[in-house]
């Protein structure tokens, strides 16, 4: 069938500037799911999202762009990290955009993007795809992107506005982040900055294409992150990846350790991803693992299924539940 397109590209001549351009992309998802085996439903589930992207080269080689993502800028919330618990209340008011300017190797981002910890470090959902995001919101799977209390990352803690500088020299690209955590006051008990430093090698070893990724992430009187990943992608379609991370909160005895593994496999029209991970402290536990599996029919059009599993024992609580869902994936 012939795919419809509704992405749309503009090229501007204005003085002073080479070139600009403008794209329009979507996806769409419809299906069935279920968000949490112990207290909901079965539902049905649905989702639409547009994507702005924005780019031009000035006349002396800088290249300069933006993006803004509908959806994120309509659900973004008030609250730390994204959560709606208003735990801390703090002004986070970034809302999907981000803008960069670029030259030669070194680029600065600035708006809703990944902190240096992020985006340096590699993810274990190696493969596949599904609607709810089963794959990574069970209990064990580390984001690197923040959470309220900072033990996957401090992206978020504030007001939600990253600045990021990154520098690509060979196979290496190292990174140095800033958030603001009330636009640059100084929180009582709190601080008033995240910090984050991060670096990445990419290359060919063996035949295998290797990912290292190794990142630190520090707010004052709150709590500092450090993690490391290697992912590993093989030519028979196999993957695989480890990430190890520790997180010293402040006021906690003992740190909060964090393992996880990833396994993938890709070929033809199939992709499907497994992984596991398990968050430590002082003996108690919570950990979880998913899967992603998908069909490619084409022109877009994607099949997908996803089932994630979690459990908790100790000082988050305890008791597991489950979540799946199923349903077609649509890209314009």
């Amino acid at each position: 069938m012939k795919k419809i397109l509704f992405a749309t590209t503009a090229l501007v001549a204005t003085a002073g500037v080479a070139s600009a351009e403008v794209a329009l992309t979507g996806t769409a998802e419809m299906g069935i799911y279920n968000p949490n085996s112990e207290t909901a439903e079965t539902q049905f589930f649905t989702d639409f999202d547009i994507r702005f992207t924005l780019s031009g080269e000035a006349d002396n080689g800088l290249t300069f762009g933006a993006t803004i993502d509908l959806d994120e800028a309509a659900d973004y919330s008030d609250d730390v990290g994204g959560n709606d618990t208003g735990v801390f209340e703090l002004p986070s008011r970034q809302g999907g955009e981000a803008i960069f300017i670029s030259y030669g190797g070194a680029t600065l981002t600035m708006g809703d993007t990944d902190g240096a910890y992020d985006a340096r470090i590699p993810e274990m959902a190696l493969a596949g795809g599904t609607l709810n995001d089963d794959e990574t919101v069970h209990l064990g799977f580390n984001h690197g992107d923040g959470d309220a209390f900072g033990l996957t990352g401090l992206d978020g803690f504030g007001d939600g506005q990253i600045a990021r500088f990154d520098y690509a020299y060979n196979s290496f690209t190292f990174s140095l982040s800033a958030e603001q955590v009330a636009d640059g006051a100084d929180v009582s008990g709190i601080g008033d900055t995240v910090w984050g430093l991060g670096v990445s090698w990419s290359g060919q070893v063996s035949a295998i294409d290797l990912t290292v990724g190794l990142g630190y992430q520090t707010l004052e009187d709150v709590a500092d992150v450090t993690g490391l990943a290697v992912t590993g992608g093989f030519a028979n379609g196999i993957s695989a990846g480890l990430t190890y991370s520790v997180t010293d909160i402040d006021g906690l005895s003992d740190d909060v350790t964090h393992v996880g593994l990833g396994f993938g496999y890709e070929m033809n029209a199939i992709a499907v991803g497994v992984n596991w991970g398990q968050f430590e402290y002082d003996g108690d536990n919570q950990s979880g693992w998913g899967l992603a599996a998908s069909y490619d029919l084409g022109g877009g059009l994607e099949a997908r299924l996803g089932y994630g599993y979690s459990d908790m024992e100790g000082v988050w609580g305890s008791g597991d539940y489950n979540t799946w869902s199923l349903g077609l994936n649509m890209s314009f």
